[in-house]
């Protein structure tokens, strides 16, 4: 399944499954949540439910009936990021051989990780907003891992077993903050900033996202290829990052990100200038069998408020 969650009003917290490449079907009658995702895959009808959904939507768009209540273009809703409220977003630092190598940095021993604000996510088309303290904005495609079951000390072949889905994932991140909390040994406000998570546009379960282990990922902006790469480049691979992290009990709706392969900014040469991030530019990001996760980066409008987002 490929579940998204959505509103057409403020406040509103659907659910519906994409349907072709650019369309979605509310599923009626789920239990309303905070999580609807979330909570629409305890039910051990969800499958059938989701298939029949989008069957009768399809059948009488197909005949072209006048009732299409229910079936929408995803670009005329507003898409939320697949998970409201997660307790921990677990991103890590330094994740990809390729990256590893533009920043010359060794292969790591052990997972090397920061948490990410759960206000720092935004979803699908939503604007990113540039900082006006904010020097050097930079991008990162990831492939996010979504936690369905509380787990702790999870082995490694067992590791799949505890995953509600995969989406994509966009690490946005001010690198001037960032390096300068860095050489003091830590990580936060650089990678925080609200909308600093783009995240979306849905939710692909694991039997429709294929090897999460060998998933091709790319990342333009403004049409220009700039990170092209695959989930077979990470060091650490999810079944290892989640038997590594579930040493801490994880939660329904955790993420735990896959970092980032080669292309960022910062690390371009000569002359990181033309690549980093400007008010206007559109970047696309990619995660084979996922879908594109389509944001904006747009001036800080104050006084600007997370009602807004």
């Amino acid at each position: 399944m490929r579940l998204v969650r959505f509103q057409q009003k403020i406040g509103e917290n659907r659910l519906g499954v994409i349907v072709g490449a650019n369309h979605l079907v509310e599923i009626t009658g789920a239990k309303t949540s905070s999580e609807p995702i979330l909570d629409f895959l305890k039910d051990p009808k969800a499958e059938s439910k989701a298939h029949l959904a989008a069957d009768s939507a399809k059948k009488r768009f197909d005949e072209d009936q006048q009732d299409k209540k229910g079936y929408w273009s995803l670009d005329s809703v507003t898409v939320l990021p697949p998970i409201a409220r997660p307790t921990k977003i677990i991103c890590m630092g330094g994740n990809f051989s390729d990256h590893l190598a533009e920043g010359s940095s060794s292969l790591p021993s052990f997972p090397i990780s920061f948490l990410k604000a759960p206000t720092s996510l935004v979803g699908h088309r939503a604007p990113i907003i540039y900082p006006k303290r904010v020097k050097l904005l930079d991008y990162e495609v990831e492939l996010a891992t979504v936690i369905g079951k509380e787990c702790k000390d999870v082995p490694r072949k067992d590791a799949l077993d505890y995953v509600a889905g995969f989406s994509v994932f966009n690490d946005i991140s001010a690198r001037d903050i960032q390096f300068a909390e860095m050489k003091r040994g830590f990580c936060n406000l650089g990678k925080n900033f609200d909308t600093f998570g783009p995240m979306g546009p849905c939710l692909v379960t694991p039997d429709q996202a294929g090897n999460p282990d060998n998933l091709g990922m790319e990342l333009r902006v403004n049409g220009q290829t700039r990170q092209l790469s695959s989930t077979k480049k990470m060091v650490f691979k999810v079944r290892e990052l989640i038997e590594f992290f579930s040493s801490m009990t994880l939660e329904p709706g955790d993420i735990i990100t896959s970092g980032t392969p080669s292309g960022v900014a910062i690390y371009r040469k000569p002359d990181k200038e033309p690549y980093l991030l400007r008010p206007g530019d559109s970047i696309e990001a990619k995660v084979e069998n996922l879908g594109r996760l389509q944001n904006m980066v747009v001036d800080m409008q104050p006084p600007y408020s997370s009602s807004k987002k």
